[in-house]
């Protein structure tokens, strides 16, 4: 099973700009292309997948985000551990100042709750 932290990011950057700084923060190459209309850089660390997606959507203005986003994908096990995973990406995006607004896991289940992080 698949758990997704989206973070809503509040750099101002170009889109270009914002996968070099995201690739400092987490030590790897986010290679990105565009998918319909959109750039998305992924790169994998040694626990999760990272995948950085544009807010400017080139298909039309009425697509396009306020804000870049940030997914943190991750395999989990019955042993899942949030804050684990949280700790880890928060003082990465700490120490490369990178600035955000908030995080929200995906749901797994219909009567789970959605699970917010803040900086």
């Amino acid at each position: 099973m698949i758990k997704i932290l989206s973070i809503v990011l509040l750099e101002d950057d170009l889109f270009e700009k914002l996968v070099c700084k995201m690739e400092n923060v987490f030590g790897i190459r986010l290679p990105y292309e565009n998918k319909k209309g959109r750039f998305i850089a992924e790169g994998d660390t040694v626990t999760y997948k990272v995948i950085l997606v544009d807010r400017v959507d080139d298909l039309s203005d009425l697509l396009c985000d306020e804000h870049h986003t940030l997914d943190i994908r991750i395999d989990m096990d019955e042993s899942f551990n949030y804050e684990k995973y949280e700790e880890d990406v928060v003082t990465k995006l700490k120490n490369g100042e990178i600035r955000w607004k908030y995080g929200i896991w995906t749901k797994t289940k219909d009567d789970e709750e959605y699970r917010k992080i803040y900086p």
